[in-house]
């Protein structure tokens, strides 16, 4: 009970001051998102896919993105329904398909590009994003504005 009232009395006495001298951790650094260097926006025709009830379509310009701290791996999705990535040359690439509409492209030098095109259910204008993903395969960070891309 002594040491309670000891401590009160202390308090009091200090006030403020000893409030402004107790060491605060650091606020959490925001984590930036990777940012759109090229790719968008871009137009370019859709064609029926052989075989299957889908649309194609290949863009010329492979989609960029930045980032200017260490992150794993870059996820490019597109969240529209029925929308699915097409990697340019998967078998070679050194990124992996987490399923149809999410692929993870690797970093070199803070810069993640991916040569892709969509398959998709109607022609018409389309978003990919992209974000940053740890080495355990979860996102972290916010998402880039999106690629428009645009399939006629």
């Amino acid at each position: 009970m002594r040491l309670a009232a000891g401590a009160l009395a202390v308090a009091a006495v200090l006030g403020p001051a000893a409030a402004a001298t107790t060491p605060r951790p650091a606020p959490a650094k925001a984590l930036s998102a990777p940012v759109i260097v090229s790719g968008t926006p871009q137009t370019t025709v859709a064609y029926a896919a052989p075989a299957t009830s889908q649309y194609v379509a290949d863009f010329p310009q492979p989609l960029v993105v930045s980032i200017d701290r260490a992150a794993a791996k870059i996820r490019f999705t597109c969240p529209a329904t029925h929308c699915g990535l097409r990697v340019a040359d998967e078998a070679n690439d050194p990124g992996h398909r987490v399923d149809a509409s999410t692929y993870e492209e690797v970093i070199k030098k803070h810069t993640s590009t991916l040569k892709m095109g969509l398959a998709f259910d109607f022609p018409g204008h389309y978003q990919v994003y992209a974000q940053t993903v740890d080495g355990d395969d979860n996102p972290t960070g916010p998402k880039t504005p999106p690629f428009e891309l645009t399939a006629q």
